[in-house]
């Protein structure tokens, strides 16, 4: 069984949906108005599970439910009838779960609870103002109360995960030096062309005489250069490409195929340090050069080794979150009121070539965490980025 995650979470940037981890949307029912005498499992009222000061009740557990298909566009009819019990268990170990881990938070002398508090509320409202940051919450159907105790719980269960769950998480150079080697082919890099360049922009409404006028323009800042003026100096007096003109022109390594038209087969018959002629793209007049070219080749591992550390970090501490979630979860002492259904074997396991929520069957599992699944091929990481043109 795999489990939501607790560590990490996909804040949504807007707000309009708060996509805080399930194990922190699960709501928990302390005994004070409880009602222990209700027999009938589909009252909500009937308590599903229960330890201590604290009950699940069958009303939390559907709320619940609604909430995990209503994210992922499913209903009980897409995932059929004889597979919601699955989804039943696994909707509450979650929410047993989280209470388990804030029990046991509550006992650890935990630090720096309002520092991170604070960072994290304000990483979410980001640049927002007040008013425009309660918009955003009451679209979401919350409160800034609502958020800042789901940023408490998610700021405890962080911390006891680091202080309990995650230990040796740093991949060793021996494992990283075997994931390279074992997908050196998915490290190969296509050649790269760094481009500098000098454009006059033309309104596409423009008149003959105004482009005339403009390609005029274009040809006396490539005289200039081909007498020896410095490029940079040109572009940044003479190119009217914003990105690129306080650079002098520089471009950085233009990817293939994500330029202008024209733009690419003038890189393509440009040599190295040497200037293109006039031509026209969408953008208006241009003109280049080429000032460096790094054959294709193989990601040296030198470069590589960030990427790989940080995706083997991460599928340890996946792993590590599960071990931990497991062992609290047999050792909990919860009473459950329901008869728990696991998924069988031949069940699609979580992420497996099936799309969130998709109608034909349960939806996917609640996994452990937001990190990638065990690296087989992974892809390098983008080594430089062109300026907006």
């Amino acid at each position: 069984m795999a489990y939501f995650p607790v560590r990490r979470s996909a804040f949504a940037s807007s707000l309009h949906f708060i996509a805080l981890p399930a194990i922190l949307l699960a709501g928990v029912a302390f005994l004070a108005g409880c009602h222990p005498a209700v027999t009938d499992p589909t009252d909500p009222k009937f308590i599903v599970a229960e330890k201590g000061t604290w009950q699940i009740t069958r009303g939390d557990l559907d709320a619940e439910i609604t909430n995990f298909l209503k994210a992922r566009q499913a209903t009980p009819e897409m995932i059929g009838k004889a597979k919601m019990p699955v989804v039943e268990t696994a909707m509450l170990k979650n929410m047993v779960l989280k209470q388990v881990l804030l029990d046991r938070a509550a006992t650890l002398p935990l630090k720096d609870l309002d520092k991170d508090e604070k960072a994290e509320l304000d990483r979410l409202k980001g640049p927002a103002n007040d008013a425009d940051f309660q918009k955003q919450l009451k679209d979401a159907g919350m409160t800034v109360d609502d958020l800042k105790k789901k940023i408490h719980e998610k700021v405890l269960i962080t911390k006891l995960l680091e202080t309990e769950a995650f230990k040796n998480v740093e991949p060793t150079d021996q494992e990283i030096n075997d994931i390279y080697l074992k997908n050196k082919e998915s490290f190969n890099i296509p050649q790269k062309t760094r481009v500098s360049r000098i454009l006059i922009h033309v309104n596409e409404n423009a008149t003959p005489t105004e482009k005339a006028a403009k390609k005029k323009l274009a040809d006396k800042a490539r005289d200039r250069v081909m007498h020896n003026e410095e490029f940079g100096k040109v572009a940044t007096e003479v190119s009217e490409d914003q990105s690129s003109k306080s650079k002098g022109g520089d471009l950085g390594y233009v990817p293939e195929n994500e330029s202008e038209p024209g733009f690419d087969e003038e890189v393509a018959k440009t040599k190295l340090n040497t200037i293109s002629p006039v031509f026209l793209t969408p953008l208006g007049y241009e003109f280049i050069k080429v000032t460096e070219i790094q054959p294709a080749g193989v990601l040296p591992v030198a470069d590589a080794r960030g990427y790989i550390s940080s995706k083997l970090r991460e599928m340890k501490m996946q792993e590590q979150e599960q071990a931990y979630a497991k062992k609290m979860l047999d050792n909990s002492g919860v009473t459950y009121h329901l008869t728990l259904v696991e998924p069988p074997a031949q069940m699609m396991p979580p992420g497996a070539g099936q799309a969130q929520g998709a109608p034909n069957g349960a939806p996917p599992e609640p996994q452990a965490s937001a990190s990638t699944p065990p690296m087989t091929a992974p892809a390098p990481p983008a080594t430089s980025s062109v300026p907006a043109k």
